[in-house]
């Protein structure tokens, strides 16, 4: 049970900001904390420029869900990261503190954009998952905008990693808040020590393909996909048999050349390690369509293999094939092909824009060597490098086939 008054609230930020600093989970003018008012939109939040042990019941500033000043101290704003806490407000109503601190061994996760292991059973038990917001300015709403996805795609989550940042611990109550926090550090100190140790680092695996099952999102026009059991044990069959029919690019799967250039190399012609290696994901949500300009300025690894997330990936959780899906366009294809990427890979079943009659954008490519893979569900999944390991079914002559794909860091 918190305080149910804002003067009983104040105590209590205030206390929390000093228990913070003394667990040195901050330092010098860093971190900031808040807590949401019993029955309100209002939430209490420390004051920018102001060190947390020091920081008195009368400094905190009163801000609603906008992000703005409502009371405080005529000489002091809030902090800075106030659009950060307040987007979390807004979109988990069960949540009532946040704190923003900046432990250094989480930070050292953070920046691997690696979540904490979970080498202890207490870490196991009390801590759960650390997902990681990519890396945005300090104050953006940009940063806001990704850690409010991030709680609300990992509700289980109570510490959140910033990249290049610090964490997000959030909670009922302040205490709560603090507590994780300590725990999160606590766990990436041992982890980091145990790696420091043994010589081997933590390697994180994310599985990015598709739940192959009926009533997938398949392409407007391609097969269903049909399971039907032809052998049961329950009848008295010797071992249980699956008999299925699918279309060369169902869910995850990739695409060669064949797909759309007669005569040009099929699936077993691709050197697997045109599937195997470094990759860069690129997080180009909030874009209709990727295009030379999204490219600008981006990595864009020679030889290498880039993966697009996009607003695609929010898709798979939709019940049928959405037409609206982000595609590329024909000079962004340009982009990839000048700069040599050897392979590329997209977040829903096409890389085309629905409803192309030409499908230029495949032409090109393909035409190029440069194979692609479709279907991805990037979810999870920061912007960062990684290694990629996608594996299509070992089908001859075919134009394309379902493949396994996975991420590792």
């Amino acid at each position: 049970m918190g305080p149910t008054t804002e003067t009983a609230l104040r105590e209590e930020l205030s206390h929390y900001c000093r228990v913070a600093y003394d667990r040195q989970l901050v330092s010098g003018t860093g971190g900031n904390l808040s807590a949401r008012i019993p029955g309100t939109d209002d939430v209490l939040i420390t004051p920018s420029a102001v060190s947390l042990r020091e920081c008195a019941p009368e400094d905190f500033i009163l801000v609603n869900l906008a992000g703005e000043k409502v009371a405080g101290r005529a000489d002091l704003v809030a902090s800075k990261e106030v659009f950060l806490h307040t987007a979390i407000y807004a979109a988990r109503p069960d949540v009532q503190a946040i704190s923003h601190l900046h432990p250094p061994y989480s930070i050292l996760f953070a920046v691997r954009n690696q979540q904490i292991p979970l080498v202890t059973i207490t870490a196991e038990v009390r801590l759960g998952p650390t997902p990681v917001v990519p890396e945005a300015p300090s104050g953006s709403r940009r940063l806001a905008d990704l850690v409010r996805d991030t709680a609300l795609a990992w509700p289980e989550a109570r510490l959140i990693l910033l990249e290049r940042h610090g964490v997000l611990a959030i909670g009922q109550n302040l205490r709560d808040t603090i507590d994780v926090a300590d725990l999160g550090e606590d766990t990436a100190r041992v982890a980091h020590l145990l790696s420091l140790a043994t010589g081997v680092e933590t390697r994180r695996t994310w599985d990015v393909s598709v739940k192959v099952e009926p009533g997938m999102h398949v392409y407007p026009g391609d097969p269903v996909l049909e399971m039907q059991r032809v052998r049961a044990i329950a009848k008295g069959d010797a071992a249980n048999l699956t008999h299925l029919a699918l279309g060369a690019h169902t869910g995850t799967h990739v695409d060669a050349p064949a797909h759309f250039i007669d005569g040009a190399p099929t699936l077993e012609q691709i050197p697997l390690d045109r599937f195997v290696g470094p990759a860069t994901v690129l997080d180009l949500r909030g874009r209709r369509a990727i295009d030379a300009e999204a490219l600008r300025g981006q990595d864009l690894p020679a030889d290498g293999i880039v993966l697009f997330k996009t607003d695609n990936s929010e898709l798979w959780a939709k019940p049928t094939f959405d037409e609206g899906f982000t595609y590329l366009t024909y000079d962004a294809a340009e982009v990839l092909v000048s700069r040599r990427v050897r392979t590329i890979g997209i977040d829903y079943l096409s890389i085309e824009r629905f409803g192309s009659k030409d499908f230029a954008v495949h032409k090109l490519l393909l035409g190029h060597g440069v194979p692609i893979i479709e279907g991805l569900d990037l979810r999870a999944i920061a912007a960062g490098s990684y290694t990629l390991v996608c594996l299509p079914v070992n089908l001859q002559g075919v134009d394309g086939a379902p493949a396994r794909a996975i991420l590792m860091q």
